[in-house]
């Protein structure tokens, strides 16, 4: 009896990770706290990673009364995000958090729920939609017209932001968000900045974890999303209006191969559908939402770094140049630039995602005296898997791993999949992936193409803002040089 109570006592041991050092475990004040701190000081990244260095790869903590289980290592995530994918959930923190803006859509959906949405979004962005690139070039040319003549400063971040919003509105709606006229009542300009704060207080909300409902009122958050419902509420009414002519004209039979194929149109085929105007207003802000900032973040990360490295941007310009007129198997085959977008995604499309464990559970490492033994995870505990500490693994990525070097992937063609999440991985892998890679490569083409040299104009380092991915609070500040 002894030495069953003793094994007994060794597993569980071995199954227990490492907690961070708190002052208590109740409600986790004092990482609340420091978190805010350092959210407020742009530095909550490097704050996260810094606990990985003191504690490991995999450890545990309370913050805001919840019990989080932190990691960045492969083969946990990969449970995680895969091969135990069904005990982990958005959860109900992450739906609270969102609710007002855009209720409950395929970001914070789960189960039966989480699996019909995504059935039903996922032709919005099959790649035939968007691979016609005439679809970018009428709004690269209006953005190239923005920027001023040659040796002029200009900051790319917020010229890119409404660049990627209209064409995302372009993809779902059918009309760019530059089409917004007065007599809506809504500028555009007034639209991207309500937009923005309306993704910043859904960051600060999540944040809060269970103290959310003694979170001060946040007016600017609640004006903004008045803003953005009255944008959705303009399409709303439009697929409404679609799905009774729609209904009228009754359901037509599939054409056939040979025969001409209508238009697809998210907007109107969302409409077929559904009929209630709240679900219809959620689903596409939420997918608004997706479509667009990945792509604003990543194009202006990868012009700062740039910047930053003229010969390299000058190496780039005499590849474009040879190309004319870019073609998926053009896209495909720029190697170097490939190069420059996958470390791009290195350093800026990583964050955190916080996934809650439904069920009793068992990731493979990260318990015991040595971190090495496999982990238990109590049902109810939020497993947070932190990209940007794993992007960041000197064993993994080099020593160099904070530096822009886009030569290391010559050498990484071989990763783990499970290394590199730009995009997260498992069925919740990102939907639009194909899309935002698509037009950053295309719009970096054409500026290639355009533009012999690029001298960056900002000294000041990287500030950090946390969103649905992650940009630079300083912008992307650049001159280009012109033919």
């Amino acid at each position: 009896m002894i030495a069953l109570i003793f094994i007994a006592t060794c597993v569980t041991l071995a199954l227990l990770y490492q907690q961070y050092p708190q002052r208590e475990r109740l409600l986790g004040l004092d990482l609340m706290l420091q978190s805010f701190k350092a959210a407020k000081e742009a530095r909550l990244l490097d704050a996260m990673r810094s606990r990985f260095q003191l504690m490991g790869n995999t450890y545990g903590a309370t913050v805001a009364a919840n019990d989080f289980i932190f990691t960045m290592e492969p083969r946990n995530i990969k449970a995680i995000f895969a091969d135990r994918f069904d005990d982990f959930d958005a959860g109900w923190q992450r739906r609270r958090a969102f609710k007002p803006s855009i209720g409950d859509v395929l970001i914070t959906a789960d189960g039966t729920r989480w699996h019909q949405q995504r059935a039903m979004l996922r032709p919005a962005f099959k790649k035939q939609l968007f691979s016609n690139y005439s679809f970018y070039e009428q709004d690269i040319d209006k953005l190239i017209q923005r920027i001023p003549t040659a040796g002029k400063t200009v900051d790319m971040a917020p010229l890119f932001y409404t660049h990627a919003l209209n064409l995302a509105s372009k993809l779902l709606f059918d009309e760019p968000l530059a089409a917004l006229t007065p007599e809506f009542g809504i500028s555009s300009d007034r639209f991207v900045e309500a937009f923005k704060n309306v993704n910043n207080g859904n960051q600060r909300r999540l944040r809060m974890g269970r103290l959310l409902p003694f979170m001060p009122r946040d007016r600017l958050y609640e004006d903004s999303c008045k803003v953005v419902h009255e944008y959705g509420d303009i399409f709303v009414q439009r697929a409404l209006a679609y799905r009774q002519s729609w209904q009228l004209k009754g359901v037509k039979e599939p054409k056939g191969p040979g025969e001409p194929q209508e238009r697809y149109v998210f907007l109107q085929e969302l409409a077929k559908e559904l009929d209630d105007p709240l679900e219809l207003r959620n689903h596409l802000l939420g997918m608004l939402l997706v479509g667009s900032e990945t792509t604003a973040g990543l194009l202006s990360s990868c012009l700062s770094l740039l910047s930053n490295r003229p010969q390299l941007w000058a190496k780039l310009h005499r590849e474009a140049i040879k190309i004319g007129v870019p073609s998926s198997d053009d896209i495909r085959n720029f190697e170097s630039l490939n190069h420059v977008i996958n470390e791009g995604t290195l350093a800026l499309r990583s964050t955190y995602l916080d996934l809650l464990n439904n069920a009793n559970t068992v990731l493979p490492t990260g318990g015991g005296t040595h971190g090495t033994s496999p982990v238990f995870v109590p049902k109810g505990t939020l497993a947070m898997v932190n990209t940007h500490s794993l992007h960041r693994r000197a064993d993994i990525f080099g020593n160099d791993a904070d530096e822009f070097k886009p030569e290391r992937w010559a050498s990484l063609k071989m990763l783990d999949h499970w290394s590199y999440l730009p995009f997260s991985g498992g069925p919740r892998v990102c939907i639009g992936q194909q899309y935002a890679l698509t037009e950053v490569s295309y719009t970096l083409i054409r500026f290639l193409q355009i533009f012999p040299g690029i001298t960056s104009r900002d000294s000041r380092p990287w500030l950090e803002v946390i969103g649905i991915s992650l940009s630079n609070g300083n912008g992307a500040k650049v001159a280009f040089e012109t033919v």
